[in-house]
């Protein structure tokens, strides 16, 4: 016989199974079962009254099996295992788009707290999947920002601050409102960068970093054509996309995590430079005597595709330089793989001397991915000399291992 004590489960057992078991209480507890399905959530303010614009404390109400509720309160998180993955499959529940932001609310809200360490991994997959602690008690509470209307406009802006005529600018981001600001540097990666270059159009991400790296200063004034900087917010701080997002094509809201209040100031806006590498460069290899090669065995050569950039030929610098990018540069000269690279070195100089001294180093930087065909970081700006210029040896099918793998 079963029946419920305090929304317990409790199993009658007779006593001579008992004595079998060596338990002589009388009767066996079982403890309920709690599935991720059976938790409600909402958003209250301080005072724990129920919020109607999407943000506040987060709340949580836990049922049992049979629809009994086993407790309510707030939903925290002690030892930093909360995540936008959580917060986003958490906004979903309540009936929101997505998750804009989240933080720790420290101040004593004396509402009881309910569950701790949320850890959700898969944004697609319900909250039965997420893992959880109960706590009856803490003052780290998690305060959350939901949002219905998620999607960003992206383009890039030159020094005047008119849209850019290259694939190279500030990269400046709209919200539904029409209002448009900076993006910030903090934990942008090339997952971020590559996702909205193809939100703008663009295959590939070539470069990414803060404006005062790049030493772009701002000219521009606030007319009707033009955009000053200084009077645009940091519209969004702490983007990162997921890798299996990138993988999947998806959108920088499908894919990305983003925050919309920001503590930094403009010299960390993002100057981002999309484009793929192989649609701007076309690569050969040359022996010692300057001869270009059949065999994909030389000093790496980059030259220029376009007509009117004939001039951009030289060496590689080593910066960076991979198996993937050796691969992904053999490919795109016919051959099947990457079988060694080196740099030329101290030791190599005087066998090579001659012919790099008729090129500048012209490439930098080059990381290309090795799931992404094609999907190469690079700069053009290289801080490199010619004992890091690269010498390469492609092969052939039968000469290749199996394609290696990578993660951003």
């Amino acid at each position: 016989m079963i029946f419920s004590i305090r929304n317990h489960m409790v199993l009658l057992v007779p006593c001579f199974l008992l004595g079998l078991l060596g338990i002589s209480d009388g009767y066996i507890y079982v403890p309920p079962k709690y599935t991720g399905s059976d938790f409600t959530f909402w958003l209250v303010n301080n005072n724990g009254d129920l919020t109607s614009n999407g943000a506040g404390i987060l709340k949580a109400k836990l049922y049992a099996d049979d629809r009994t509720i086993v407790g309510t309160g707030t939903v925290c998180d002690t030892d930093n295992r909360f995540t936008d993955e959580a917060a986003r499959v958490i906004c979903m529940m309540i009936g929101y788009k997505c998750a804009e932001n989240w933080k720790l609310d420290t101040t004593n809200t004396n509402l009881p707290a309910l569950i701790d360490n949320v850890e959700c991994t898969n944004t697609s997959a319900p909250f039965r999947d997420c893992r959880y602690d109960r706590i009856d008690t803490c003052n780290r509470e998690i305060s959350l920002k939901c949002s219905s209307r998620c999607d960003y406009e992206f383009s890039l802006l030159d020094s005047e601050g008119t849209k850019s005529k290259s694939k190279s600018g500030l990269l400046v981001a709209s919200n539904y409102n029409g209002m448009r600001g900076t993006v910030c540097d903090d934990n942008f990666d090339k997952a971020a960068a590559l996702t909205i270059c193809r939100e703008m159009g663009h295959t590939c991400a070539a470069s990414w970093s803060s404006r005062n790296d790049m030493g772009f200063e701002q000219t521009f004034d606030s007319s009707e054509k033009k955009a000053s900087e200084q009077d645009m917010p940091i519209m969004l701080d702490d983007v990162t996309c997921s890798a299996k997002g990138v993988l999947q094509n998806e959108t920088f809201v499908e894919s990305c995590f983003w925050k919309t209040e920001s503590d930094c100031d403009h010299s960390e806006d993002i100057y981002l430079t999309c484009g793929c590498m192989l649609e701007e460069f076309k690569f050969s290899t040359v022996d010692k005597n300057n001869k270009a090669t059949t065999n994909g065995k030389g000093l790496l050569i980059v030259e220029s595709k376009s007509e009117s950039d004939t001039e951009l030929k030289g060496t590689v610098c080593d910066d960076l330089f991979d198996e993937s990018s050796a691969d992904t540069i053999c490919k795109s000269m016919g051959f099947a793989c990457s079988k060694s690279f080196k740099s030329v070195g101290e030791r190599r100089s005087a066998a090579w001397g001659d012919v790099q001294r008729k090129y500048p180093v012209v490439l930098a930087e080059v990381d290309c991915h090795a799931q992404i065909q094609g999907q190469c970081s690079f700069s053009t700006d290289p801080i490199c000399d010619h004992s890091e210029d690269i010498l390469i040896k492609c092969g052939t099918e039968d000469q290749c291992p199996e394609t290696p793998t990578e993660s951003f």
